[in-house]
């Protein structure tokens, strides 16, 4: 029994990327049963770097297993940091006895996990697993219903995919590095092979069959390809490598967590290995295919909106072996050709560019109260969360794009608008909304010749790189004649439809542009009102 308001919450994570990543709908239902508690997730330092700037987490705290936590005094070490932090409950999604031994010495009251490992006497609410296995997003998501919710499940409709969040700094330093290695820019599809995968060589597809599929990529869809992988993986990308006839780049033990969500994100298609890289390629939407073995798709399929299966199944799959008995049959039966035929359907879709709506912030979102230099200045408009919770489920990529030249007059530092901006996307988690980019120009209006400072398109064309966005049937939300006028900046190659609202300088800007003859694509009370036009 929960005897007092939960106002802190620590979430011990899994250790394993994949398994890290599937855990991320979880963490969205606790964030909208908890909206104002402090979650603080623990994880491992890899694990850890998944979550920097995600909006369902308001802070990460380190496991350093290997360096101050190591050991049975590390441990213990831990344990008072967790103490000293007084969390009201702890989620166990690491299923270890150590998980819940951290937990009870730390003094948490309330400590929710699985009864594995012989641990279940340390905790106060706990499931046993299921057999058959659901699927693991869903098993973690069973911990959060336990608590939270009557029964054990969310339904299809409230259950959000995978997500992780790259900014779109990350995503032009990722390109600066590919081009540091050579990767040329111009024609042709990104595509990224992720061939190792923790557990062995079972859950491995051949490296001749990644370098005989790398070959016809190149050849017949002029495809620039990215090997991917650990450090103690280099071996496997230069086997490929050696194979084939055209060249490649090998990206393995070249990246850091986040260098790798960057680098991967840039990719028009990703092949991979049931592992981390196939799961962090599905939380950040990026087209891929998943070569499935041994391992049992059912519980750890990564099943994003742009994910495809291809496997050869056989009777004796399902199995865990580490390294095959026999002759592998799973993987060698899997065709070169028949991957081939996936890639070239899943590249089909990605040239099928979306309709995005973007957004002012400023007037539009929220209230423009000048310029906003401290976080509790800033406030939802009512219905902002709603309304753009509307459009992601209707998977309309929702971006901001924002004029903040209080940086270049020195009313703040650029650092700050970062921190709002993440702000920003925690209050929409808390609802269940997100945004898909955010763009800022810093610029000075005056002093700076920039071509992003809207109405100049620079920020529109940073978004299109970023995002495969058919800019003709988009739609610019603002309160001013520059967000206006934005829907303009490609002309005459592409037009967006304008749609004003009226709060912020709105109703101003009505008058000013009826006073010259002149009107918006439509006009609106407020963002609400502009989304049910744009879905009508």
């Amino acid at each position: 029994m929960i005897s007092r308001p939960i106002q802190k919450i620590l979430v011990r994570a899994p250790n394993w990327i994949g398994d890290a990543v599937m855990a991320t709908p979880s963490l969205t239902a606790l964030r909208r049963f908890h909206e104002s508690a402090e979650i603080v997730l623990l994880a491992k330092p890899s694990v850890a770097a998944l979550f920097e700037q995600h909006p369902d987490i308001d802070r990460v705290m380190t496991y350093e297993d290997l360096g101050r936590h190591r050991g049975f005094s590390g441990l213990w070490r831990l344990s008072r940091e967790l103490k000293h932090e007084q969390f009201d409950m702890a989620f166990l999604l690491q299923n270890a006895l150590e998980a819940a031994l951290l937990a009870f010495f730390a003094g948490i009251p309330n400590r929710v996990g699985y009864a594995t490992d012989g641990r279940n006497f340390l905790l106060t609410r706990s499931i046993r697993k299921k057999n058959p296995a659901p699927h693991r997003s869903d098993a973690y998501l069973a911990l959060i219903g336990l608590v939270d919710a009557e029964g054990d499940s969310t339904s299809a409709e409230e259950k959000c995919p995978p997500y992780l969040v790259v900014s779109s700094q990350e995503r032009q330093a990722a390109r600066d590095f590919l081009k540091s290695l050579g990767v040329p820019d111009g024609e042709g599809p990104l595509i990224g092979f992720n061939p190792g995968a923790a557990y062995g060589t079972a859950k491995r597809w051949l490296p001749q069959y990644f370098a005989a599929l790398a070959d016809q990529l190149i050849e017949e869809k002029q495809a620039k390809i990215l090997i991917f992988g650990a450090r103690s993986e280099i071996e496997v990308a230069e086997t490929i490598l050696k194979q084939m006839k055209h060249p490649a780049f090998i990206l393995s033990g070249k990246t850091t967590v986040r260098q790798l969500m960057a680098c991967i994100k840039t990719c028009h298609l990703f092949i991979s290995n049931d592992s981390g890289p196939m799961h962090i390629a599905s939380a950040l939407s990026v087209p891929q295919i998943a070569l499935f073995g041994p391992t049992n798709a059912a519980a750890t399929f990564s099943a994003g909106p742009f994910d495809l299966m291809v496997q050869n199944k056989v009777d004796c799959a399902p199995c865990r072996h580490r390294h095959c008995p026999i002759d592998h049959p799973c993987m060698t039966g899997l065709s070169v050709e028949t991957v081939f035929t996936a890639a070239t359907q899943q590249l089909s879709q990605t040239h099928k560019k979306k309709a995005a709506v973007f957004l002012d912030r400023d007037g539009t979102i929220n209230p423009d109260t000048g310029y906003i230099d401290t976080i509790d200045r800033f406030t939802l408009f009512p219905g902002t969360a709603a309304a753009i919770t509307r459009l992601n489920k209707k998977g309309i990529p929702v971006i901001l794009v924002t004029n903040q030249s209080g940086v270049a007059r020195g009313f703040f530092p650029e650092s700050f608008v970062g921190h709002l901006h993440l702000y920003l996307q925690r209050l929409l988690a808390k609802k269940g909304a997100y945004l898909n980019g955010i763009y800022t120009c810093v610029h000075h209006p005056d002093f700076s010749a920039c071509n992003c400072r809207k109405p100049a398109g620079g920020m529109i064309r940073q978004a299109l790189l970023d995002h495969s966005i058919d800019f003709s049937g988009s739609y610019v939300v603002g309160d001013k004649s520059s967000d206006l006028e934005l829907a303009k900046a490609l002309a005459p190659e592409e037009i967006a439809t304008s749609i004003l609202v009226k709060t912020g300088e709105g109703t101003q800007t009505l008058k000013k542009l009826e006073r010259l003859g002149k009107s918006p694509g439509a006009v609106a009370e407020n963002l609400s009102e502009a989304i049910d036009w744009i879905l009508k």
